[in-house]
């Protein structure tokens, strides 16, 4: 964000954008500016599995009558994750398309093409395990609520929708039973090792090639490259597997949005400024150095356009922008930080093998809806 606003404050002389950067506990800080008599942003940045709790504590401005120009910037999956019970909450900035990060190198040593469904990346598991005994097709992180839900997705699950005021949860829906029930077999079939996302031994096992892919968000590529250098062309980009062949919906784990507070005075400059940063070509060049757009505009950037040595000549873009194809209707829940813990408190009970990964969904999902009641939230 230092650059772009650095670079809006030169060309815009007329309204000029203090940025401040908050670096923990960024959800308590903002309420609190938000409940105080002074200080209060006129703008922030939310991630979309926050939005619908920040929307729900009453600190975000709808925007729907605002922004109804700005539709046509973006995808339609894309355009999705600012609109809660259909309206509309602010800009979407960046995007975290899932895709499948695998090492095409052993892949190839092992007559393996990119799988394109999940029982194709099982049979590639169990190909590599017999060809790379000490490996494993991906980690399991223990750490991974979200990672888990951006696979229901996948697999068409609606975690949380409202029905005339009241939340409906479904964790334990269908889809989710047998995303569960899938990476549960993974694990005992040890294709597949607990770890913990970003932290030092996950990447030492994609630099080391314990892991020999990777279902991670488009923001993903920068911890690979900067983790694993040594391992640069030997490392691709696919689509994620998709249940059915022939589909590819798009599925996002992470990413953000800019929108207004609750206490701004100043929509109009302050929409003025945030309509710049997410759909002009300026900033959309200093963005892409570290994240993916969400704007069709800023996803046709030189940065994401050209061939990326790194990926072996791949168009990195070419895979992160998923169009032509709609995705699964998702909402994020009220409570998503608790849904989230919970999450991460089941699967690494899994991978302890106190419970199961279908056993533990079922947990997260009563868990969920207790949350969601004791605070005083409708839930049918």
């Amino acid at each position: 964000m230092t650059k772009p606003v650095a670079l809006w404050n030169k060309t815009h002389p007329d309204v000029q954008v203090k940025f401040q950067a908050i670096t923990s506990n960024f959800f308590p800080k903002l309420r609190a500016a938000l409940t105080g008599k002074s200080g209060a942003p006129d703008i922030t940045q939310v991630d979309y599995p926050n939005l619908t709790s920040t929307i729900v504590a009453g600190n975000l401005k709808d925007v729907t009558a605002e922004t109804r120009d700005l539709k046509g910037e973006f995808a339609p999956a894309v355009w999705d994750q600012v609109v809660v019970d259909g309206k509309v909450y602010g800009v979407p900035q960046d995007i975290g398309t899932q895709v499948l990060y695998y090492r095409s190198d052993l892949f190839e040593k092992a007559g393996l093409a990119a799988p394109a469904t999940w029982d194709a990346y099982r049979e590639a598991a169990a190909t590599l395990k017999k060809k790379y005994p000490k490996a494993y097709t991906t980690a399991l992180p223990a750490n991974g609520g979200i990672w888990l839900a951006s696979l229901a997705w996948n697999a068409k699950a609606k975690w949380f929708t409202t029905d005339g005021g009241a939340w409906n949860v479904g964790l334990d829906d269908g889809p989710t039973e047998k995303v569960a029930a899938y990476w549960q077999s993974m694990l005992d079939k040890g294709y597949v090792k607990g770890d913990q996302h970003w932290q030092p031994t996950w990447f030492k096992g994609l630099a080391r090639s314990t892991y020999l892919t990777w279902i991670g968000p488009a923001w993903g590529s920068s911890a690979l490259k900067k983790n694993a250098p040594g391992l640069a062309g030997k490392w691709a980009i696919a689509p994620l597997p998709q249940w059915s062949r022939g589909e590819r919906a798009p599925v996002y784990w992470g990413g953000s949005l800019t929108a207004l507070t609750s206490a701004t005075k100043k929509t109009g400059t302050a929409l003025k400024f945030v309509k710049w940063l997410n759909t002009s070509t300026e900033s959309a060049k200093l963005l892409a150095a570290d994240v993916l757009p969400a704007s069709e505009r800023g996803q046709r950037v030189p940065a994401l356009t050209r061939p990326d040595p790194y990926f072996g000549g791949q168009v990195p873009g070419e895979v992160f922008t998923v169009r032509g194809t709609a995705s699964t209707p998702w909402t994020w829940g009220p409570t998503m930080t608790d849904t989230t813990n919970y999450l991460n408190d089941a699967m690494q009970s899994a991978l302890n093998k106190s419970t199961t990964l279908p056993e533990a969904v079922r947990k997260v999902d009563r868990e969920t809806v207790a949350q969601l009641k004791r605070k005083g939230l409708s839930v049918r």
